[in-house]
C-alpha cells in the first residue's frame, strides 16, 4: 500500500537550517536586541528611582511651604494630589488649588496643576497649569486667561533649586490689565568670594508690555511698558526648619536682597535705581533705592491728587527736588532727578521725607 504524505509536517520548513542559526547577522541582531532591552530596563529603572527622590523633594518642600504660608498669614487648599513614580505618568498633579489670605478677601484659584519630568534630565521638573484660573480681590473675582507658559526647576540631590525659568505669555486679567509677557529667571550661584556674606542666588524678572483697564483708579498713562528687576540674594538661606527661623539665621548674617539694576518705563515716568532690600526683626521690608528719573514729579502729583500721598510730605519733598531737577536735554519735557527712595518702618519716603504712611 501506497502511502499518503500530503498531510505530513515538514519540519525543515518550519526551522531555519542549522547554517542560519551560526550566521553572523543573526547573532548581531540578537546581541543587539538584548542590549536594547537591558538598556532600556536599565534607564527606566533609574528613571523610576529618580522619579521617587524628586517626589520625596516635592512632598517636603509642600509641607515647608505651607507652613511658610501660615506663619504669614496665608493658606493653601486642594481637592487632591497625587504622584506617579513610574515614568510613563506625569510626575505629579493638583487639583482644584487654592491658595488664599486668611484675613482678607484674596486668592487665587487654579483648575490643575500638573508637573512632570524628562527621563533623561530627571531632576529637571516642569510645571502647567490646566484649565480655569480665577484671582479674588476685594473688588470682585477676575479670570486669568494665559495663551502660552513655561515653567521650570532644576533641582539638585538636595532637593535645593538649581535654575527656575518662568515665562507667560499674553496674560489676561479680566476687568485689570493685559500683559504680553511676564519672565523671571534664576539660578545658583557658586561663589569663590571671600567677602561674607556672598552672593547665593540671581534672581531676574521682567513684565513687559502692561495695558491696564481705563476704568481703574491708577495714576500716569494706561501703558506700562517694562518694569525689569535684576538682583542678587546676599547669604543663603538655608530652607530647614521653619521660615521664620530661617529667615531669622540669615538675617542675622547680613542676609539680604541686592538690587543691581530697576528700571520702571511707564510713560511718561522713566526711572532706573539700584540699591538694597533688608528685613527688620518683624520681616518688615527697609527698601534703599538710589534712582534717577524722568517725570518723576508728575508721579507724585497724580498720587498726590488720588490722595495716596500725604500733602504735607509731598510739599516739602517736591521743594528739595526742585532744587536738584534739571534738563538732561534742551527739548526734554520733563526734568531729570537723582534721589534716594526708601521704604522703612511703615513709610514711603522720598529725600528721606515721608510721603506716605502704610499703617
Amino acid at each position: 500500500m501506497k502511502e499518503n504524505t500530503s498531510n505530513n509536517i515538514d519540519f525543515a520548513d518550519n526551522f531555519p537550517e542549522e547554517k542560519d542559526l551560526k550566521s553572523p547577522s543573526f547573532w548581531k541582531w540578537g546581541v543587539f536586541s538584548f542590549v536594547a532591552v537591558f538598556f532600556i530596563s536599565l534607564l527606566f529603572t533609574h528613571a523610576f528611582l529618580q522619579r521617587q527622590v524628586l517626589i520625596s523633594h516635592i512632598k517636603k518642600q509642600m509641607a515647608y511651604s505651607i507652613q511658610a504660608l501660615n506663619q504669614f498669614g496665608w493658606d493653601i487648599a486642594y481637592d487632591n494630589v497625587s504622584f506617579h513614580a513610574f515614568p510613563l505618568f506625569p510626575l505629579g498633579e493638583i487639583n482644584n488649588l487654592k491658595l488664599y489670605n486668611k484675613f482678607s478677601k484674596t486668592s487665587w484659584n487654579c483648575e490643575t496643576i500638573r508637573f512632570d519630568n524628562s527621563i533623561l534630565r530627571s531632576q529637571k521638573l516642569q510645571f502647567e497649569l490646566i484649565g480655569k484660573q480665577f484671582l479674588t480681590l476685594p473688588n470682585g473675582v477676575h479670570k486669568i486667561e494665559l495663551a502660552n507658559q513655561e515653567f521650570i526647576l532644576n533641582i539638585d540631590d538636595n532637593g535645593e533649586i538649581h535654575l527656575l525659568s518662568f515665562k507667560l505669555f499674553n496674560i489676561s486679567v479680566a476687568d485689570i490689565a493685559d500683559i504680553k509677557q511676564v519672565i523671571v529667571l534664576g539660578n545658583q550661584i557658586s561663589s569663590t568670594s571671600l567677602e561674607q556674606p556672598a552672593p547665593s542666588f540671581k534672581l531676574a524678572f521682567e513684565i513687559s508690555d502692561i495695558k491696564l483697564n481705563g476704568l481703574l483708579n491708577y495714576p500716569l498713562s494706561q501703558d506700562i511698558r517694562r518694569i525689569y528687576l535684576n538682583s542678587e540674594i546676599i547669604g543663603k538661606i538655608n530652607f530647614t526648619n521653619n521660615l521664620r527661623s530661617d529667615l531669622r539665621e540669615w538675617l542675622s548674617k547680613d542676609g539680604h536682597w541686592e538690587i543691581k539694576d530697576f528700571n520702571l518705563s511707564w510713560s511718561p515716568l522713566l526711572l532706573v535705581g539700584k540699591g538694597n532690600l533688608y528685613l527688620n526683626e518683624n520681616f518688615k521690608p527697609i527698601l534703599q533705592l538710589n534712582t534717577t528719573s524722568k517725570a518723576l514729579s508728575v508721579l507724585i502729583d497724580d498720587l498726590e491728587h488720588k490722595n495716596w500721598l500725604d500733602s504735607k510730605g509731598v510739599f516739602v519733598a517736591k521743594i528739595l527736588l526742585s532744587g536738584k531737577s534739571y534738563k538732561q536735554d534742551e527739548n526734554d519735557q520733563y526734568l531729570t532727578v537723582s534721589t534716594p527712595i526708601s521704604v522703612r518702618d511703615d513709610a514711603l519716603l522720598i529725600e528721606k521725607i515721608a510721603v506716605k504712611k502704610f499703617n
